[in-house]
C-alpha cells in the first residue's frame, strides 16, 4: 500500500486535495467561532486601505502621506475591498491563502524528502494552531507566510529548471514579500548565494542578475512613491526606529528583560508611549524614526551588558514555544505542538544538511530572521510565518523516525554536487 502511494502521483494529489480542504475548513470554522464580526485594526492597516480606496493615498490620518507601514498588506486589503465591499472578505481570503500554504509546503518539501513524506509537511501546516490563529486577524502573518513560501518554491523551481523566466517570477514574489515585511529583503542575498552556488554553470550569473532586478522592482516602486510623496528615498518604512526602541529602552529592560514579568504591562507600556509622544511632538515620521534609533543607540552605549541581554532575550522570545496571549489550555497545546515541530525539524536538518541545499537555505533564512529580531521587537508572532519552512524540515525528521533515510538520499561528494544538486533542489 505504501509503495503504491509513493509511486502514484494521482493518489498523492488526492491526498493533498483532502488536506487542503481540511485546512480550509479548520480555518473557516475557527474564524467563524472565535473572531468578532470585525477584528481590531491594531496596526491601522484597514485605515490605510480605506484611504487608498477613497483617493487619499497611502496615509494613516487621511491627510499626510505616510511610509510608517509597509504597503503590501494595506494594498492586499484594498484589493479585497474592491472585490466585495465588506472588510471580512479579506479574512476569508486569508483563510484560503493559509490553506494554500499547505500545498506550497508540500511542494517545497519535495526538495528535501520524497513525495510520500512531503505530504507530512502539508499535514503539519494544516493543523498548525499558530497559523490557524493568525488567519482571523488583520495582520501581515498570513499573507507574508504565503508570499514567503511562494518565493521559496519559485526559487527552487527556477534553480531546478534553470529557466530565466522563473528567476524573474521568483524575484518579483520575493520583492512583494519584502513589501509586506521589509525584513524579507535579507532573503535576497541568501537566494542569490543559492543561485550562484547551485544554479547551472552556464546561466547562473545571468539568472542572478535577473532575480535581483526582479526583486528590486516592487521595492523600487515603493521607494519612488515615497520620494514623490514624502520627498525621501524610503525603500522600507519609517517604523524601524520605533520597533528597535521598543526593545532597547530602560523601562522594557528593567521590567521584562531583567525583571520577572513575561510581558510588558499594558499600563507601563502606555505610560512609556505617552512620554515618548511628548518628546517627539512636532516631529514628522522621518524625524521620529531617526530620534527613536538615536534613543535606542543611547541605551546600548550606556549599558552594553543590558543591550546584550536584550538581544539574547529577543532570540529566546522569537523561539518561545508558548504564546503569552493565549488562554491557559490553548497555550499549553500550542506550546506542545511547537516543541514537537522544532524537535522534528532539528532532527531532519541534521540528516539532510549535506544532502539537500534547500534545507540549508531554510536554515540560513531562519538564522537571519532570529538575528533581525534580536535587534528589533521580538515575539512569537514574528516567527509564525516561518512555521511552514520548519514543517518542511520536520517532514525529514518524520522520515528518519520511520527509518526512511534512503528516501532522503545519500551524501554527495563535492565533485558531483554541480551536476546533481540542481535537480535535487
Amino acid at each position: 500500500m505504501v509503495s503504491r502511494f509513493h509511486e502514484s502521483a494521482r493518489f498523492r494529489n488526492l491526498a493533498l486535495l483532502l488536506i487542503f480542504s481540511a485546512a480550509l475548513i479548520l480555518r473557516v470554522c475557527f474564524v467563524a467561532a472565535t473572531t468578532p464580526s470585525l477584528p481590531d485594526d491594531t496596526d491601522s492597516y484597514r485605515a490605510i486601505a480605506s484611504n487608498i480606496l477613497a483617493g487619499r493615498g497611502f496615509s494613516m490620518d487621511a491627510a499626510t502621506p505616510s511610509a510608517y507601514r509597509p504597503p503590501g498588506y494595506p494594498l492586499f486589503l484594498a484589493a479585497c475591498r474592491i472585490v466585495a465591499d465588506d472588510p471580512m472578505v479579506a479574512i476569508w481570503v486569508q483563510c484560503f491563502l493559509s490553506a494554500m500554504v499547505v500545498l506550497l509546503a508540500a511542494l517545497v518539501a519535495q526538495s528535501v524528502v520524497n513525495e510520500l513524506f512531503s505530504v507530512i509537511a502539508a499535514i503539519i501546516v494544516a493543523v498548525d494552531p499558530f497559523l490557524i490563529g493568525v488567519a482571523g486577524q488583520f495582520m501581515t502573518e498570513t499573507l507574508f507566510a504565503f508570499l514567503t513560501l511562494a518565493a521559496f518554491f519559485l526559487l527552487l523551481r527556477a534553480i531546478r529548471s534553470n529557466r530565466l523566466s522563473r528567476y524573474i517570477a521568483a524575484g518579483l514574489v520575493a520583492g512583494t514579500a519584502a513589501l509586506t515585511r521589509p525584513e524579507f529583503l535579507l532573503f535576497v542575498p541568501v537566494a542569490l548565494l543559492g543561485v550562484v552556488v547551485w544554479g547551472r554553470r552556464r546561466r547562473r550569473y545571468v539568472a542572478t542578475i535577473l532575480f535581483l532586478l526582479a526583486a528590486v522592482v516592487p521595492v523600487g516602486a515603493w521607494g519612488v512613491r515615497n520620494k514623490s510623496a514624502i520627498g525621501k528615498w524610503i525603500f522600507t518604512t519609517t517604523h524601524g526606529g520605533y520597533t528597535h526602541l521598543l526593545s532597547y529602552n530602560e523601562v522594557f529592560y528593567g521590567q521584562v528583560v531583567a525583571g520577572h514579568s513575561s510581558t510588558w504591562a499594558a499600563s507601563s507600556l502606555s505610560e512609556w508611549q505617552e512620554s515618548l509622544a511628548l518628546e517627539t511632538a512636532g516631529m514628522d515620521e522621518m524625524e521620529k524614526d531617526r530620534f527613536y534609533y538615536q534613543k535606542a543607540g543611547e541605551f546600548v552605549a550606556g549599558d552594553r551588558f543590558g543591550a546584550a541581554h536584550v538581544a539574547a532575550f529577543g532570540a529566546l522570545r522569537f523561539w518561545a514555544p508558548f504564546p503569552h496571549s493565549a488562554p491557559g489550555p490553548a497555550r499549553i497545546c500550542m506550546g506542545a505542538f511547537f516543541i514537537g515541530l522544532l524537535a522534528l525539524a532539528i532532527g531532519g536538518t541534521l540528516v539532510v544538511w549535506r544532502r539537500r541545499p534547500s534545507a540549508r537555505l531554510i536554515v540560513y533564512l531562519l538564522v537571519i530572521e532570529t538575528v533581525v529580531h534580536m535587534y528589533y521587537w521580538s515575539n512569537v508572532r514574528m516567527r509564525i510565518p516561518f512555521h511552514p519552512l520548519l514543517a518542511v524540515l520536520a517532514a525529514a525528521g518524520v522520515a528518519v523516525i520511520f527509518g526512511r533515510r534512503s528516501l532522503i538520499g545519500e551524501a554527495l561528494p563535492i565533485k558531483e554536487e554541480e551536476s546533481v544538486y540542481s535537480p535535487a533542489v
